[in-house]
């Protein structure tokens, strides 16, 4: 009786022991991902200097950045490069890079 105590005692702290580090490592990489999403956003801004834009979002779910412009604006695929590289620079190159126009008064869709 006593051994299958001790056994079931270690079996319920391995599992607590691994169950605390995927806890660990999931809080580890989303601060990672926030970490990557604001740095992006923050160089984003420059590019809101260069170009016009509306707005920027990053969905990661879908691993999506998407650039609003107004429709005035003839340099989407310049835009898309210039984020592109951004993203790349802070190790986001898996993600897709979705540049739309947008008419004046339109509701901005995340």
């Amino acid at each position: 009786m006593k051994k299958y105590k001790k056994r079931i005692i270690l079996g319920v702290g391995v599992l607590l022991c691994t169950l605390s580090l995927l806890f660990v490592s999931n809080h580890l990489d989303n601060q990672k991902i926030e970490e990557q999403i604001q740095a992006l956003m923050d160089e984003s801004s420059e590019v809101s200097d260069l170009y016009e834009v509306i707005a920027v979002s990053v969905r990661t779910d879908n691993k999506t950045i998407k650039v609003q412009v107004p429709m005035e604006e003839k340099r989407q695929n310049e835009i898309a490069h210039s984020m592109s590289l951004i993203a790349q620079k802070h190790g986001m190159e898996d993600y897709e890079i979705k540049v739309s126009a947008i008419k004046d008064g339109e509701t901005i869709v995340n």
